[in-house]
């Protein structure tokens, strides 16, 4: 099963909408036993969206994915900028 990896901003905008489908921030607020200021501080960009906003959300959150970095062309000069020698650095 595949899974949709969301940002910050997509986070904060399925907030937005399950504020406005509770009738407000305050409402939410109240039905996750969390603040109303905190859910404002969010919904603004003042604080992060900690695990009560995401669990209220069906959401979690995610450590950062990595993927193997490529090969890099390393390029030598002498002093005239002539080229001297082109290579791969390969990162194992």
């Amino acid at each position: 099963m595949k899974h949709d990896v969301l940002r910050t901003g997509e986070v904060i905008l399925k907030l937005r909408t399950a504020c406005a489908d509770a009738g407000g921030q305050t409402n939410w607020a109240k039905s996750q036993g969390i603040s109303a200021q905190y859910v404002s501080d969010v919904l603004h960009g003042r604080r992060p969206p900690a695990n009560a906003i995401l669990r209220g959300l069906g959401l979690q959150r995610a450590e950062p994915m990595y993927v193997p970095r490529g090969p890099e062309d390393v390029t030598l000069y002498d002093a005239d900028g002539l080229t001297l020698v082109i290579a791969q650095r390969v990162f194992d």
